[in-house]
């Protein structure tokens, strides 16, 4: 039986480069792949990735990026005024968590089962009197991953339904500790969601997952994909927003 020889896409290339906007200096990490366009992104510790095609020209990617700076430089400030509004989760007894976007007072309690689960307004987390400092965190997040497993699949199968399919698959998806980006859609039809989403209400949950949905009809961030997005989300621009207060 003769064998299928598997075209094997070339790794990506990154590089460092910079540019002078008026008195900043805009560094950024230059990632080349198997795309068609460029794609910025500026994640929230104020680092920035352009992604572009292999064959783009320097000159013409460095031309790109000056035309994206005061953008560039909004999003690099606002996630900073963000940070340091919101200090660090110490995960002690009184301190406020997210659910699904409602507020809960973390209450820790000490006993020989160890459970987390909401009871009113409050989310109760018990620890055994042994348990390592520490403890707290780990009871709590591998319970927002099993919360996210079962919610975040549910919300895809409501925004699928709302989708022009047009011959497109359903994608498989896969939830991950992402700690830069809310969701992402490979070309193979795989959509990855960040596990904090759990955290969020369902209408940011939903902003993510059709944001994702659009790009199997249109893979960039064109003028056609936003036009989508607008026509099944005309209020992303607000849901958005919400997002990034909440989560930042």
């Amino acid at each position: 039986m003769a064998m299928r020889r598997v075209r094997r896409r070339a790794p990506a290339a990154t590089v460092t480069h910079s540019i002078r906007h008026g008195d900043e200096t805009i560094s950024f990490q230059l990632v080349r792949s198997d795309r068609r366009t460029l794609g910025f992104t500026v994640h929230r510790d104020g680092s920035v990735v352009v992604r572009a095609p292999r064959r783009a020209g320097e000159a013409d990617v460095l031309r790109s990026v000056a035309g994206r700076a005061d953008w560039i430089v909004r999003k690099q400030r606002e996630f900073a005024a963000s940070a340091a509004r919101t200090p660090p989760l110490r995960y002690e007894e009184g301190e406020t968590h997210l659910y699904l976007g409602r507020s809960y007072r973390l209450a820790v309690e000490r006993g020989d089962v160890e459970t987390v689960r909401l009871a009113g307004d409050a989310l109760r987390v018990t620890v055994r009197s042994d348990a390592p400092a520490g403890h707290v965190k780990d009871l709590l997040d591998a319970w927002y991953v099993r919360r996210a497993r079962r919610h975040l699949p549910a919300r895809l199968d409501v925004c699928w339904a709302t989708l022009p399919a047009d011959g497109h698959h359903r994608p498989t998806l896969r939830l991950k500790h992402m700690r830069t980006r809310w969701g992402s859609m490979s070309p193979r039809g795989y959509m990855s969601l960040r596990l904090d989403l759990i955290r969020a209400p369902d209408e940011c949950i939903d902003y993510v997952i059709l944001h994702e949905l659009c790009h199997l009809v249109h893979p960039n961030h064109r003028r056609e994909f936003w036009t989508l997005v607008e026509r099944l989300v005309p209020d992303w621009k607000r849901r958005k927003r919400l997002l990034e207060s909440l989560l930042s």
